[in-house]
């Protein structure tokens, strides 16, 4: 019987060191589970801080660094970094400051006229569609291409090639931003109201050309306080379009209600969605440059330049279309916020063909438009300036 209870002493012992190893092990694994949990949920928040409650420069410049970019201090533009090149593409530092120089919309400016040369800029390919060509060359799929880009600031769709440099929503953690309509369609007379999304109804002001008969658009968009804040206007873009037929590209300002900065952003309906490539103040006037460049396999490829420097390659159905200047908002509560400080497109040009450059006065016919139904919290007004409407709102 002693013996027995001694062996059972004995096997209860080791039951018990057993035990508390398997103990041992749970708790490390509630501790890593604990630490993942804690990580996951600081990233949530970061990215709800961003959508909801804006964030300081620091965190800004992080997410930034974390796709290859800086911002320029002076136009508040979001550059690639060139410091070691595209190591992936066997493209040097110097190489690729000159494909991003390459891409300024000055280059492609007569020196005396100012005029583009428009078949200089029909033969120029971008700095992303040459990344690619190189990375294609040695050997890389589409899906490892992408992410090279992504790592370095770039963007591409490869279903169409389209190309830009710049943050995505997703980088940026902004989950909820307003559907976009076609804004050259007759339905904008009606109002539109989503409540299969976000219950958001949409109200605008916006100053367009009737005739289909424009290759693009230069203008000046200062988006004054753009407001918006929570429980009122949710999203507020300062806009301008250039397109037809159920598409379109565009550039402007927008702000959420979450925080304080104004976005410089591009967009396309069908070609990579929202780009986002700077911030900007309200009372900073950003050049916006629109151009369908040339036909590409079957449709029309366009450019966009923000203060001057090249941002997006996208396609349009038709070299000649139709532009506006906009500013539209949307709420959930049917409440609006106040603009303190106005909004101004100033010294419009439209570009007629692949050779002309007009100013968009009183010669070219021109509609005021705003939303169907009221309320009309977007006020506007409008009058000549010395070359070229000025639209105020």
């Amino acid at each position: 019987m002693k013996e027995r209870e001694k062996k059972g002493l004995k096997n209860l012992g080791g039951d018990v060191e057993k035990m508390k190893k398997i103990w041992a092990i749970g708790i490390v694994a509630i501790l890593v589970c604990g630490v993942g949990l804690a990580i996951a949920q600081e990233n949530l928040v970061k990215n709800e801080k961003i959508q909801i409650k804006g964030y300081n420069n620091n965190e800004l410049a992080e997410i930034l660094d974390e796709h290859g970019m800086v911002q320029d201090p002076e136009t508040g533009l979001f550059k690639i970094k060139t410091e070691g090149g595209i190591p992936e593409a066997v493209i040097s530092e110097v190489e690729l400051k000159e494909m991003i120089e390459e891409a300024n919309i000055k280059n492609f400016r007569e020196p005396v006229t100012g005029k583009i040369n428009c078949t200089k800029l029909a033969n120029f390919t971008d700095p992303v569609t040459k990344i690619i060509r190189k990375l294609k060359e040695r050997g890389y799929n589409d899906s490892k291409i992408a992410e090279i880009l992504e790592k370095h600031g770039m963007g591409w769709y490869p279903e169409t090639g389209a190309t830009w440099i710049g943050l995505s929503s997703e980088d940026l953690g902004l989950k909820h931003l307003p559907p976009r309509y076609d804004p050259f369609s007759e339905s904008l007379e009606q109002e539109h109201q989503l409540v299969e999304t976000r219950g958001l109804t949409q109200k605008y002001q916006l100053m367009r050309t009737r005739n289909e008969v424009y290759r693009g658009i230069y203008t000046k968009i200062k988006s004054g306080s753009c407001a918006a804040e929570e429980g009122e206007t949710t999203d507020h873009v300062v806009t301008t379009h250039v397109g037809r037929g159920g598409h379109w590209a565009e550039a402007g300002v927008y702000k959420g209600s979450g925080g304080p900065t104004l976005w410089l952003f591009t967009y396309d309906d069908d070609e990579g969605g929202w780009g986002w490539h700077g911030t900007t103040s309200a009372t900073t006037y950003n050049d916006i440059e629109i151009q369908v460049i040339g036909p590409h396999s079957g449709s029309y490829r366009y450019g966009i330049w923000i203060n001057g420097e090249w941002e997006r390659y996208g396609h349009l159905p038709y070299k000649e279309n139709r532009a506006d200047q906009a500013n539209e908002v949307w709420t959930e509560t049917g409440t609006y916020t106040s603009d303190t400080i106005a909004a101004y497109h100033s010294e419009p040009h439209l570009y007629v063909d692949y050779n002309q450059l007009i100013w968009w006065n009183e010669e070219v016919s021109t509609q005021w438009k705003r939303n169907f139904w009221p309320p009309w919290p977007v006020k506007e007004s409008h009058w000549m300036g010395s070359d070229a409407w000025i639209y105020k709102t």
